[in-house]
């Protein structure tokens, strides 16, 4: 089992264009995410390729045609469930209620969301690209880390150095960006 190491970035501050389209990529993935959820305790579904069968034809005509986006959204789901599940027993108000997702955070994995030196892009559902460039601090801390997780990978296919990425939304124009990536040794 490799190491898992979080590495957390900000971004610069976005323009309202790029705010523009990160704000609706989150309502997007939100809506899904939350459609899912409810899919899941609806149908019973017990694991997540079930999921994946079962619901592939309705979400892509209703949020995303492309299959990791169903992925991540499916893998996002299931972990809220599981979450809300955990606090249900402890929590006697969360007892009786559907979980929920707030849309303050998407995560994504490759080809949807690519890591660069300095930035990540995510790929919209249009064929867009929405470049995310890092701040320039948290980009020179964690440089050589960056470059020890680029190095290797080939061009045009999946770099196993690091999985999913998230980002959450600050509202104030900037966002975090946290990369699950394998440690690399020194």
């Amino acid at each position: 089992m490799k190491d898992i190491e979080i590495l957390k970035l900000l971004s610069v501050p976005l323009t309202r264009d790029k705010q523009y389209l990160l704000e609706e990529e989150l309502q997007r993935y939100g809506a899904a995410t939350n459609w899912v959820i409810k899919q899941i305790l609806k149908q019973s579904l017990p694991s997540r390729r079930r999921v994946i069968e079962v619901l592939k034809n309705e979400f892509s005509s209703r949020f995303d045609k492309r299959h990791q986006y169903l992925e991540d959204v499916v893998i996002t789901a299931s972990a809220e469930v599981v979450q809300h599940r955990k606090l249900a027993k402890t929590v006697r108000s969360m007892r009786d209620k559907t979980p929920y997702f707030r849309p303050s955070r998407i995560i994504f994995s490759q080809p949807i969301i690519k890591l660069d030196e300095k930035a990540v892009t995510l790929s919209l559902s249009d064929g867009n690209q929405l470049p995310i460039p890092f701040d320039k601090r948290s980009r020179n801390r964690l440089a050589d880390k960056i470059s020890s997780i680029l190095r290797g990978a080939k061009e045009g296919e999946v770099n196993r150095n690091y999985s999913r990425i998230r980002i959450t939304w600050n509202k104030e124009g900037f966002a975090d960006i946290d990369i699950r990536a394998m440690r690399v040794p020194s």
